[in-house]
């Protein structure tokens, strides 16, 4: 009788034990899922936040009486493929930032910290066997 109440016993505790663990996985399995929604509305929170201090610039210039100048901010580096921390320490001191006006069009499209071009530099290459890319990234948008 007392091996029937401890298989009966054992049974159950794995039972329970078994429903816990499926229980904690679909638990984890939902928190996953609010997890990546959470995210996906902090982006969309950040893109409207941006939007709106876009709109807010442009209704000031407006109201300034004047048509509003879209202005983007590039860094131009070079980037080596190599190990040696110092070329990339000259690469970064070399890099050159600046402002220019563009067009409205042009302003919407781009993002900050995109890549506007990325393209392998063949005269390093053949000249100094070097393997170098120059990047020209968006680094700030700005209205006036």
């Amino acid at each position: 009788m007392k091996i029937k109440k401890l298989i009966l016993f054992f049974t159950m505790c794995l039972f329970i034990s078994c429903n816990s663990i499926q229980e904690k996985m679909q638990l984890q399995k939902e928190y996953n899922t609010l997890y990546t929604q959470k995210q996906s509305l902090e982006n969309t929170i950040s893109e409207l936040n941006a939007e709106i201090t876009t709109l807010t610039n442009e209704r000031n210039a407006l109201v300034k009486g004047k048509d509003p100048t879209y202005i983007v901010k590039f860094k131009i580096k070079q980037g080596t493929y190599t190990l040696d921390i110092w070329e990339h320490v000259k690469n970064e001191i070399n890099a050159v930032e600046f402002e220019i006006p563009v067009c409205k069009d042009f302003y919407n499209h781009i993002d900050i910290g995109q890549d506007i071009t990325n393209s392998f530099k063949y005269g390093s290459l053949f000249v100094n066997g070097d393997f170098s890319v120059l990047h020209m990234r968006v680094i700030n948008k700005r209205i006036e």
